[in-house]
């Protein structure tokens, strides 16, 4: 199976209606957020924590796939950061950051539609950085904690996840992605998910998946 053209993400997106499609991409994001607040952004940046955190919680505020005043003005403020006039060559970690905002930038533009393309392309894009980071730490000499429970994890997944072939922070975002959209689509009102027992089951599996790539990150951002 392939992770970049995956039929059966395409199916699951193609049954989801634009609420539906909205939590499954804000999930996908969800899963990319802790690098973001955990390691800091070199200050030429000129990114604010206060507004990384503004744009993170009102992205998570509202989930129907309308736009959103509260989150395009933290979008907004974002894309005023000298971040994108910058020509420095970003590290890994810093990379990783870019395109994690990135991917919020994405969804503030998607906002109104939120098309089937669009949604299927913030959950390509966790998908995507999931197997640069496996890819990252098997080319680096770095050593990165917990590497034997990483090789049980692989030893064990099912059959399903075996299929696409992918490390383990690829395969991990399978997973969790995999529990988010049957969560979604299972759900008898798609408006309570994020305040049922399941749905903060699922911002858990997230948030633990994502300090996960954090631990994995920290060792690999260079001091100065």
């Amino acid at each position: 199976m392939d992770w970049r053209d995956d039929e059966v993400l395409s199916a699951r997106i193609s049954v989801m209606n634009r609420p539906q499609r909205h939590q499954a991409a804000f999930l996908a994001l969800r899963r990319l957020q802790a690098p973001l607040l955990g390691i800091e952004m070199p200050a030429d940046w000129g990114i604010d924590s206060v507004v990384v955190d503004a744009l993170l919680r009102s992205g998570g505020a509202r989930l129907d796939g309308e736009a959103d005043e509260v989150f395009q003005q933290a979008v907004a403020e974002l894309c005023a950061a000298p971040l994108f006039e910058s020509e420095v060559e970003p590290e890994f970690a810093e990379l990783f950051q870019l395109e994690a905002i990135g991917g919020w930038l994405l969804l503030g533009e998607a906002l109104g539609e939120m098309s089937e393309v669009q949604t299927g392309g913030i959950i390509s894009l966790a998908r995507e950085l999931a197997n640069s980071l496996d890819t990252f730490m098997d080319d680096s000499l770095t050593v990165v904690e917990g590497e034997d429970l990483r090789e049980r994890y692989l030893a064990g997944i099912g059959e399903r996840l075996h299929a696409y072939g992918v490390g383990y922070f690829a395969s991990r975002n399978l997973e969790v992605e995999g529990r988010c959209h049957e969560a979604i689509l299972t759900a008898f009102d798609g408006d309570e998910l994020f305040t049922s027992a399941a749905g903060r089951e699922l911002l858990i599996n997230c948030d633990d998946y994502s300090n996960e790539m954090l631990s994995a990150l920290r060792p690999l951002v260079k001091d100065d």
